[in-house]
């Protein structure tokens, strides 16, 4: 997925990252004209950590790309992970029980509800790896 550039404002600078003041402009000047994520964006300020490569100073308006990385991944990460953690979790859950000689269908439910706490779990784990970049490209205007 490629990625949205947006114009900031840079707020502080601390090593290679820089805090930018993000206010998206609502609809998407790419390919997809009337994006409805960018839409419900418009006027909404965030700051964003971004990386400040060509060392801009505080106070400088610049030009950010944000870098949606790994985003299939991600989707398969949030919608698809839990529900296998639960087929999984039913079906550990039962074959255990019948092995100890409890009702499957009992364990399978709390297999699938111990698995699925478990998915959250593992989402955390890998969050930081599929974050969002940003990367400050270019300055645009002096603020003095």
């Amino acid at each position: 997925m490629e990625g949205f550039i947006e114009e900031g404002m840079v707020l502080s600078t601390k090593g290679n990252i820089a805090q930018v003041k993000i206010t998206p402009k609502g609809t998407c000047p790419d390919s997809h004209v009337g994006c409805p994520v960018k839409a419900l964006a418009e006027g909404r300020e965030f700051i964003a950590g971004a990386d400040n490569s060509i060392n801009v100073p505080v106070g400088q308006r610049v030009v950010i790309k944000i870098e949606l990385s790994y985003f299939y991944m991600v989707l398969m990460l949030v919608f698809v992970m839990p529900l296998i953690m639960l087929i999984f979790g039913y079906g550990v859950g039962f074959f255990i029980g019948e092995r100890i000689f409890l009702k499957g269908e009992i364990c399978g439910f709390i297999g699938m509800g111990v698995c699925f706490l478990a998915s959250f779990l593992v989402i955390g784990l890998f969050k930081r790896k599929f974050d969002t970049q940003y990367t400050i490209l270019k300055i645009v205007t002096n603020s003095s």
